[in-house]
């Protein structure tokens, strides 16, 4: 008699391979490795989330200055520039 050493086999095509890949996650193998995998994509599911609150936040201002005219492009290299700054001021300071 044979005793199960893990969950029952998932059987998978290229295209499940390749979803999964699209997620940057590992397809499952066995049923025992979705738990893992579903708190996971949670993580995923949650951090999607912040994006869109953020987006919605900054959507109208976006907005407003693609009607002007104006280059979001540049304004975004400046914030990251001044954030670059920051960390290098934070880090002269310790």
């Amino acid at each position: 008699m044979k005793k199960k050493e893990g969950g029952k086999s998932i059987k998978h095509n290229a295209e499940t391979f390749r979803l999964f890949d699209q997620l940057k996650l590992d397809a499952p193998v066995t049923t025992d490795d979705c738990p893992a995998l579903i708190e996971k994509l949670q993580a995923q599911a949650e951090m999607y989330a912040e994006k869109i609150k953020e987006w919605e936040t900054n959507r109208d201002e976006l907005k407003r200055k693609i009607l002007a005219g104006e280059s979001i492009e540049e304004k975004e290299k400046a914030e990251k520039e001044e954030a670059a700054e920051e960390k290098t001021e934070e880090k002269a300071e310790e």
